[in-house]
């Protein structure tokens, strides 16, 4: 990761959550680990997803003001909505992306989406 030397001096260590005993520590599923990124504090408090960034936007002094920008309603939906669509399409940036297949039960009507 290319952020990950400046966080580091900071004292934050990256490990794959795939790791052994992550799950237990963090108290989640391996299913829960999957979906963003988690972040815990030395005093044991765990952050996911956009929360983990602005903790960690907040540790470095030229990058607190995203930090603080990241955590105003409007732009904290924002920064939200764009890490989950993130997250969930991580892998096909890489070109590994899975094509989904269409629900042959799933009926489109114009402006409404029904089941």
């Amino acid at each position: 990761m290319l952020a990950g030397p400046i966080f580091a001096k900071r004292g934050f260590d990256w490990v794959p959550l795939q790791t052994p005993g992550v799950a237990g520590r963090l108290g989640l599923s391996e299913s829960a680990l999957m979906e963003e990124m988690k972040l815990q504090l030395a005093d044991g408090r765990v952050f996911g997803g956009i929360d983990s960034w602005i903790v960690l936007f907040r540790s470095v002094w030229w990058l607190w003001p995203f930090g603080v920008l990241l955590s105003l309603p409007g732009f904290y939906w924002l920064g939200q909505g764009t890490y989950r669509w993130l997250a969930r399409n991580r892998y096909c940036f890489s070109g590994q992306c899975k094509v989904r297949k269409k629900d042959p039960h799933h009926r489109k009507i114009p402006f409404l989406d029904l089941p």
